[in-house]
């Protein structure tokens, strides 16, 4: 079981690997609507961002935020795929499966969370539901 300390630095990496994954998307990226899209997502990821590292605050919690390694593959891993085809349509799948991984993760996490603090209940299910948003989305670009 995990407790509330590592649900949340959980929850920090997650949507710090959403961020940069938006962030690589716009660099890649000329299409407005797209660019609005992403532009939401990462409004949302930064808010729970900020929610998680004020749970933290407040349970006097550790930040570990998500490794250098982790960093640079995604980054590598984005700018190989966007060259190999820059089209939206492309973008948007990979944000999808970026989403859909993140989806299980939550799942998974909760599931091995004690379940001991509601609102960290609350932030892993808004977590959860953006993430579900986050691929609902994308669908309109494929």
């Amino acid at each position: 079981m995990i407790n509330d300390i590592t649900m949340l630095n959980f929850i920090r990496q997650n949507t710090q690997m959403g961020r940069q994954g938006i962030h690589e998307m716009m660099a890649h990226t000329e299409n407005r609507e797209f660019s609005q899209a992403l532009n939401r997502q990462l409004r949302e990821y930064e808010s729970i961002y900020a929610e998680a590292d004020r749970m933290l605050t407040e349970l006097g919690g550790t930040r570990e935020n998500l490794s250098t390694m982790a960093k640079i593959s995604s980054q590598m891993m984005t700018t190989m795929k966007t060259m190999a085809n820059p089209s939206v349509s492309h973008m948007a799948d990979m944000m999808i499966q970026g989403s859909t991984m993140g989806v299980t993760k939550i799942i998974q996490s909760k599931n091995d969370y004690d379940q001991s603090n509601p609102k960290v209940i609350a932030l892993a299910d808004r977590l959860l539901k953006t993430e579900q948003n986050n691929i609902e989305e994308m669908k309109k670009f494929l």
